[in-house]
């Protein structure tokens, strides 16, 4: 029986160039008994819909040729349908490729989807928003939001570490609150990660013990006195190394930071400021991932719905 699926590009990714033929992929896909179509969406809110228009096709797959973002805005167009999200990376960073062993090469992804499995994970929550990977509060969001996208595309990941060295010598931490299962907190924030999996922008892992299907967020709050303390702790992050009376850490499946005016940036894309509350919804993501067994990330056992 013939699988059925769309190919969304976003035309604007940064491996993804103006030469792109996106009906070559849907060739390709022909000849391996899979019938689909292609969309190229303007927009996020755009890509969003085309997804939602995918499961309610009831695809069996959405072909996501893009990055981080991309990925976002698509899964929350799929949250609780049948249809799974099939990455082939081709942003700046590409963390969900790296987290789930999904090859870089475009063909390679493809074919590792064609042959691979279907499996549910936790889909966080920030307002109405989404993320599959990480959510921040605090300085990470601010360095993010200043990033151009011309430099994205011309240096690629490194644009985020030379925007973060050229802003450090103005980040002060502001004393923040927020609210878990476990009561109120108030302290002087420079940082928050939520992560739903375990991999920092590519780079480092801050929250190493994060498992993305047990509807939870592993959370690291880093909670500098003074600027030299600010700078000690992120020396002490960069090699991951977690342990410090400043670094905040816990676990919670809903966190509200009430504070006003902390930026917060969603997948390594800016996306507005607090006041906010964190949340998952448990398993309402279906993904998929190549074949053979699944990453360190994944928790609980899944059935492979393509058949073995």
């Amino acid at each position: 029986m013939s699988l059925r699926a769309t190919v969304l590009v976003n035309s604007a990714a940064r491996r993804v160039g103006p030469r792109f033929d996106g009906t070559k992929i849907i060739r390709y896909l022909a000849d391996r008994d899979c019938v689909a179509s292609l969309v190229m969406p303007e927009s996020g809110e755009q890509a969003t819909q085309e997804a939602q228009a995918s499961a309610e096709r009831q695809d069996d797959l959405l072909f996501v040729v893009g990055g981080d973002g991309s990925v976002r805005d698509t899964a929350l167009g799929l949250a609780g349908s049948g249809t799974s999200l099939a990455a082939v990376p081709a942003g700046t960073v590409n963390v969900w490729a790296t987290e789930t062993r999904i090859p870089r090469a475009p063909l390679a992804a493809i074919d590792a989807h064609l042959a691979g499995q279907s499996v549910h994970i936790d889909l966080g929550r920030a307002g109405d928003r989404c993320f599959l990977l990480m959510a921040g509060v605090g300085w990470d969001a601010e360095i993010t939001g200043r990033v151009s996208r011309p430099l994205k595309r011309a240096i690629g990941d490194l644009a985020y570490i030379a925007q973060a060295a050229w802003m450090a010598p103005r980040l002060r931490t502001r004393d923040a609150r927020w609210h878990t299962s476990e009561g109120s907190f108030e302290e002087p924030l420079a940082w928050m990660v939520f992560g739903n999996s375990r991999l920092y922008g590519g780079k480092v892992h801050l929250t190493p013990r994060a498992i993305i299907d047990d509807g939870l967020l592993d959370v690291l709050a880093a909670c500098p006195r003074t600027p030299s303390d600010a700078f000690r702790l992120a020396g002490k992050l960069t090699q991951e190394r977690l342990q410090d009376p400043r670094l905040i850490r816990f676990r919670d499946s809903e966190i509200r930071v009430e504070t006003p005016g902390f930026g917060v940036q969603l997948d390594g894309d800016y996306a507005g400021q607090t006041p906010m509350t964190f949340s998952v919804d448990h398993r309402a993501l279906l993904v998929s991932l190549p074949p053979g067994p699944l990453p360190p990330i994944f928790g609980a056992p899944h059935v492979n719905r393509r058949g073995t």
